[in-house]
Formats: C-alpha cells, sequence, structure tokens
C-alpha cells in the first residue's frame, strides 16, 4: 500500500514539471527563443559604366561566406531582397550580367535593417559578344583614331592615322563574329592633295571593329573620314570623322612679316602699340604646322621676342614704337621688323619689312601771292610732308579753296591720302583761273590750304587780288 502511495506521488511530480516546461517553451520573452527569422535588405542598383543607363536583368549574388541567396535587376537597375542571418556580419555582393565584366563590393549588414549597396558601375566586356550575345548589326560608330592631326608629306610630322570604328546592334551592344559585316571606308570632305584610305573595305573582327588608316597627301585641309555598310539591304553609315592635315616646315620662299599699314602716325610718340605677324608656308604652299617657332627683331621699337604659329602659319607680337626712328637704309622716320625661322635642313630663314613712322604736317606754296589779270589763270605748287620728309599716313585729307564769285580752282584740291610711304605724296599742284572773261572787275582774293587727319591738322593762306 504505502509503495502505491509513493509512485502516485511521483507521477503527480512529473506532471507538474513537464507543464511547466510547456509553459516556459511557449513564453514569447523567453531570451534563449529560436531568433532565425533575422534577417538583413539589401538594396541597390546597377548600372553601364560608360554611358550611365539603367542595367535590367543583371545578376546580383549575395554571399556570408556559406550561405548564398541570388536576384535580378528591375527595369530601372535596382534590386531589393532579404538575406536571412542570425547576427550582423560582412556580406560580399557581385553584379553580373552577359557582356559586361562582373563587379564585387563587400558590405557591413545588420540585422532587422536596411543595408544599401554602393552603385554597381559595369564596364562593357566586349570580348564577350564572340560567343553570339549580339543581335544584327544597325549602326557604326568611332571607337578610337590614333591622332587629331597628322601633316602632309615629308613634312616631318606623323603622315597616317588609324580610325577603329566599332558597330553595334539596336540594342547598344557590340556585334560579335557571328553577326560580322564588310565595312567599306571613303572621304566626305578632303583637300584633294593626294590623301588616300587604305583598306577601302574590311570585314568586322571578333570584336566588331573596322580599322582603316588615313595616309597624307600634299596639300594640308580637313579630311572626313565615313564608314559604311549594307545590311538586311539597308544602309547604315557613321558620322564623319574629322582629322585636319597641316603643313611641313617653313621655306624661305614662302616667309613673310608684315602689319596692318605702312605709314603711322606715330612719330615722335613713344610706346604706341602695332601688330606685326609673320606668315609661314611649306614648300607645297600649305601653312606651316601649328606651334612652328618664329622670332621678331627690331631696329627700334621694343617687339616681342617670339610667339608659334597657329592653325592658319602666323605668328603675331606686338611692338611698342620710340619716338624719332632711323633706318641706315631709308632714313629718319622709317624701322624695321626682321622675322626668322628654321627649315626643314635646320637653316635659319629671315625675312624683314620697313615701316614708317610720320609726323605732324607742314604746308609749303608756292608762289605765296598772286595778282589774277581778268581771264588769266595762275599755277601753285605745294608740298605737304612730316619734319623728315615724309608723306601723312592714311586718310589724311588736304583741301584747296577760294572764295570768290569770279575765280574757281582746278587739280589736286581735294585729296585722301592713301597708305603710303612714298615721296611722290608730298608735293601738288593746282591752278586758279578767271571764270568770266567777259566781266571787269577787281578784288583781294584769298585761297586756303587745309589739311585734317591723324597726324593733325594745319592750314596755310594764299593772298591776291584779281584786276
Amino acid at each position: 500500500m504505502k509503495k502505491n502511495h509513493i509512485l502516485i506521488a511521483f507521477a503527480l511530480i512529473l506532471s507538474i514539471f513537464l507543464m511547466s516546461c510547456e509553459t516556459k517553451k511557449d513564453d514569447p520573452t523567453d531570451s534563449t527563443a529560436d531568433d532565425s527569422t533575422n534577417a538583413v535588405t539589401v538594396s541597390g542598383k546597377v548600372v553601364s559604366g560608360e554611358s550611365g543607363e539603367n542595367l535590367s536583368g543583371a545578376i546580383i549574388k549575395i554571399s556570408d561566406g556559406s550561405i548564398v541567396k541570388g536576384t535580378t535587376t528591375d527595369a530601372e537597375g535596382e534590386f531589393s531582397t532579404t538575406f536571412e542571418m542570425e547576427s550582423d556580419r560582412d556580406l560580399t555582393v557581385i553584379a553580373f550580367k552577359a557582356g559586361y565584366f562582373q563587379d564585387t563590393t563587400a558590405i557591413f549588414a545588420i540585422v532587422n535593417t536596411t543595408a544599401d549597396v554602393p552603385i554597381f558601375q559595369l564596364s562593357k566586356d566586349e570580348s564577350s559578344n564572340a560567343g553570339g550575345f549580339s543581335g544584327r548589326a544597325a549602326s557604326i560608330y568611332l571607337h578610337s583614331q590614333s591622332a587629331q592631326s597628322v601633316g602632309v608629306k615629308e613634312s616631318g610630322a606623323i603622315e597616317s592615322a588609324q580610325i577603329i570604328f566599332e558597330v553595334m546592334d539596336s540594342s547598344g551592344i557590340v556585334i560579335g563574329e557571328n553577326n560580322a559585316i564588310d565595312i567599306s571606308f571613303r572621304f566626305g570632305a578632303t583637300p584633294g592633295g593626294g590623301e588616300y584610305l587604305y583598306p577601302s573595305s574590311i570585314t568586322t573582327n571578333a570584336l566588331g571593329r573596322a580599322s582603316v588608316s588615313l595616309n597624307t597627301g600634299k596639300v594640308a585641309g580637313v579630311c572626313q573620314i565615313i564608314a559604311e555598310a549594307v545590311v538586311d539591304g539597308k544602309s547604315i553609315i557613321s558620322k564623319p570623322i574629322l582629322i585636319t592635315i597641316y603643313g611641313g616646315f617653313p621655306v624661305e620662299d614662302i616667309f613673310y612679316v608684315a602689319s596692318e599699314k605702312l605709314n603711322y602716325p606715330f612719330l615722335g610718340i613713344i610706346g604706341e602699340s602695332i601688330d606685326f605677324t609673320a606668315y609661314a608656308g611649306d614648300k607645297y604652299n600649305n601653312p606651316v604646322r601649328p606651334g612652328t617657332a618664329i622670332y621678331f627683331t627690331t631696329n627700334y621699337g621694343i617687339i616681342g621676342g617670339s610667339n608659334l604659329t597657329g592653325e592658319s602659319g602666323t605668328a603675331t607680337v606686338k611692338l611698342l614704337t620710340e619716338p624719332w626712328p632711323e633706318d641706315p637704309v631709308y632714313g629718319k622716320g622709317f624701322f624695321r621688323v626682321t622675322a626668322s625661322t628654321a627649315d626643314e635642313e635646320l637653316n635659319n630663314i629671315t625675312t624683314e619689312t620697313v615701316r614708317l613712322q610720320s609726323g605732324p604736317p607742314i604746308l609749303g606754296v608756292s608762289p605765296t601771292s598772286f595778282v589774277l589779270e581778268n581771264g588769266g589763270s595762275q599755277s601753285f605748287t605745294y608740298t605737304i610732308a612730316d619734319v623728315n620728309d615724309n608723306p601723312m599716313s592714311e586718310n589724311q585729307t588736304i583741301k584747296v579753296s577760294i572764295e570768290s564769285e569770279f575765280i574757281d580752282v582746278i587739280g589736286a584740291t581735294d585729296i585722301k591720302f592713301p597708305d603710303t610711304q612714298s615721296k611722290s605724296w608730298t608735293s601738288f599742284s593746282f591752278i586758279a583761273f578767271d571764270t568770266k572773261a567777259d566781266t571787269v572787275f577787281a578784288e583781294p582774293v584769298s585761297i586756303k590750304i587745309s589739311t585734317e587727319g591723324a597726324n593733325s591738322n594745319n592750314e596755310i593762306l594764299i593772298s591776291g587780288s584779281a584786276e
């Protein structure tokens, strides 16, 4: 009997213990509960590294070293997925897409948060199209060119350039070997100096590329190179590719220096500015190649020492005047500017020009008085020159005038100076004559010679009478 009581008591205690364990297992506040549902949300975006466009359908691989999970990008190139993990840890995220190199990044993920992955910028794997990922050819683009400019034959510069075109399908994927096409090459604009393209046509390679070489001739200018093909009866044509052909070394026969004018009204003035430009051509009469050094000197004034030629084969410097120039050959008021450079044989070649600084006008006339008889006439000679007997500068004017009802003047009575250094423009003549020979009159007469312009103004009077 006592044994049965002991068994009943033991059974009761075991029942109470099991109920207690069941209650504890269901307690949601138990710190030892199973946390296997913990996860991190991994989000990011994939774009093209070349164009920046969104890449849809890219595969995303997420791993913590033991567990791997995958997803893909949507039409906006974006992805977002959950990755289950028990605690905070480092994750590796890999993005890849057919026709592109894959990219990998590492992030630290915290449980029950969102981890933003830096934007993947995938670069094109142009060799991948050898497997046939592309469609039919739809467009032709420039891939690269070895030079933006070349030189004419025997110029000392590069005389050929390689241009590589790339062919893509309608989705912008470079065509592969399975979709190779024949590309032909031609000129658009050309200087017409014997330049040519080689080869005239070629088949695209496994990378969807076609290469052609431009070989220069004897004339400088701009070339347009065009690639074209026919695919399924439809022409596809590249945009024209521009390459500049520059000239060669300067030659003495086509080397000059000049300024805008021959005669400047700057005598006695310090620091007036005059631009001097050197003009240099090669043996084919092209402008020399840009960057050719030209050196300048002068026997009066201060001049910029050197400059480099530009696209047109010219180089310009400034000269600041001295007040009283004097050239050993041409005399007072004149100065010269010399330009020099080197030819193909490294010989020094020079050219020079002479310019004039003229001063204020000095007027003289002969005779200085006159008496005009009824029906008669009188000849006059007058001079206009500066202190060095040099002519006035461009647009200086001379007017001869008379106020009389009976007398008029003809000859050099209204003059505008050209741009000249010639002393022939320092002496002039005119005639005063009676316009009414049948009328007898007597009156005092005055003839005025006046000048105006950049050299300054002046006038002179001739006193006379009519009888």
